[in-house]
């Protein structure tokens, strides 16, 4: 069952999955997080960790860190403070470090692409890069990796070479949390990077992969190498750019459209009749008005009068 998280919960998630232990000081995540650190505590993303004695000078406004010292009589750790005068009971929360709990977190990437993880997925580079098995991505199979910290020149040195040596898998998707800027990497296997915020519905209140976007990147056809083409499209024409607009359809028959007048353009026959079109499809729409709704992009997509319409290229 995919379990429903917030949506600042899971930008919270990758931010904290980003760090070097995965980790949060409590007090940072009482100061900064007061709402959503409890919400990512109860989900079960955060964890307790290890008790951190290195804590704020809660008396010193310019934010001095101090160690604290367990105190037998009272039972509590405590740090002398000049600017209280005296010794400062550390209060519970600065005691804590929470740490991101990456099973959970690998468990939920699962069930955002239909798949439950019975087992801790095998880790190719330890820390940084996991293999979440074989998945479908529409009528594709596509293999399914997760990896962080990617902007690390070793760290993407590692994921690479792990990629190079792994095989068995179709071509697929290393999903991060790292902001990928979009260096020019050619990863083996032919596996694409896809940014987990990039792939994020929007409008929702809760996270949720939006598998139609990942279907466009993994349908692109070499896009960036043939800058000279007037019409590029994904393998599903989910996706589409023409004269350099880009332009995203989710809907089956809206794509079937789209193919259809794409492979009309590509046989020089660009103009078709709208009727044979949407009847092609099944559509009980009677004009592309209708069989678009309330979304007017198509329209700087497709001509159409006169009973024809075409690719406005």
């Amino acid at each position: 069952m995919v379990q429903h998280v917030s949506r600042v919960v899971m930008e919270l998630v990758s931010e904290v999955c980003e760090t070097t232990n995965r980790r949060l000081g409590g007090p940072i995540l009482a100061d900064h997080f007061p709402v959503v650190g409890p919400m990512a505590i109860q989900c079960g993303a955060l964890r307790k960790g290890e008790i951190r004695t290195v804590v704020p000078d809660r008396s010193d406004h310019e934010g001095r860190v101090v160690d604290a010292e367990w105190d037998p009589m009272t039972r509590t750790y405590r740090y002398f403070s000049l600017p209280a005068r005296g010794w400062v009971t550390v209060p519970g929360e600065d005691l804590l470090n929470w740490d991101l709990d990456m099973a959970w977190f690998l468990g939920w990437i699962a069930g955002q692409f239909g798949q439950t993880l019975k087992s801790p997925p095998a880790s190719l580079v330890q820390d940084h890069l996991w293999d979440l098995g074989v998945t479908r991505v529409g009528q594709r199979r596509a293999g399914l990796f997760f990896a962080r910290r990617l902007h690390f020149g070793d760290v993407l040195d590692q994921i690479v070479e792990a990629l190079r040596t792994r095989s068995g898998h179709p071509p697929g998707i290393v999903l991060t949390t790292s902001r990928w800027s979009g260096r020019v990497v050619r990863f083996p296997g032919e596996h694409r990077v896809v940014g987990l915020r990039d792939c994020l519905s929007d409008g929702h209140v809760s996270a949720h992969v939006d598998r139609t976007r990942v279907r466009v990147i993994l349908g692109e056809r070499g896009i960036a190498e043939r800058n000279d083409r007037l019409v590029d499209y994904s393998q599903d024409f989910g996706w589409v750019k023409v004269n350099g607009q880009e332009f995203v359809f989710s809907g089956d028959k809206q794509k079937q459209v789209i193919g259809m007048l794409i492979h009309a353009w590509e046989n020089g026959s660009p103009r078709l009749r709208t009727a044979k079109v949407l009847e092609d499809v099944d559509s009980t729409s009677r004009t592309l008005m209708k069989f678009f709704g309330s979304r007017k992009e198509w329209q700087r997509l497709i001509e159409y009068g006169d009973g024809y319409c075409s690719l406005r290229v």
